[in-house]
């Protein structure tokens, strides 16, 4: 189920993805691209039982697939750690999830992963969103 809480985070993504595609000279179409992914990004949450919220990223990434969405992996591989599949979108889409918290506000890298510890009271350096925050700091993203 996709809480009130959780539609301010996806469309504070989605905001944030579009204004950074603008901001680093994508064209509209991208741009607005953008933006639907980020709008879909937590569809998953939407058909999962709350036991299988962890695999909310499969669950609407095969969705959209069945329904022939273009950007089904990147949906499918966000918030994946050393994910075999790479994209420009998929890492607009994880540095934005991972900048917009659980109530839509916008947050450092840090600040998101306090929040998630906190959220499920396990030790940051335990939770599998770290090797992306990680991956993307390495990788020059902020």
């Amino acid at each position: 189920m996709i809480t009130d809480y959780r539609k301010q985070h996806i469309w504070a993504v989605a905001e944030l993805m579009k204004k950074s595609a603008l901001e680093n000279g994508k064209t509209e179409q991208e741009a607005n691209e953008l933006y639907t992914l980020g709008l879909l990004h937590d569809i998953g949450y939407e058909f999962a039982e709350p036991k299988d919220y962890f695999f909310h990223n499969q669950i609407g990434g095969g969705i959209l697939k069945e329904q022939g969405y273009k950007y089904w992996q990147e949906i499918y591989w966000h918030g994946v750690a050393n994910s075999p599949y790479k994209s420009e979108f998929l890492d607009v889409l994880n540095w934005a999830d991972m900048h917009i918290d659980s109530e839509g506000n916008y947050v450092s890298f840090d600040g998101r992963l306090e929040e998630i510890s906190q959220r499920y009271n396990v030790p940051i350096d335990q939770l599998d969103s770290k090797p992306i925050v990680d991956e993307l700091k390495a990788r020059g993203f902020n």
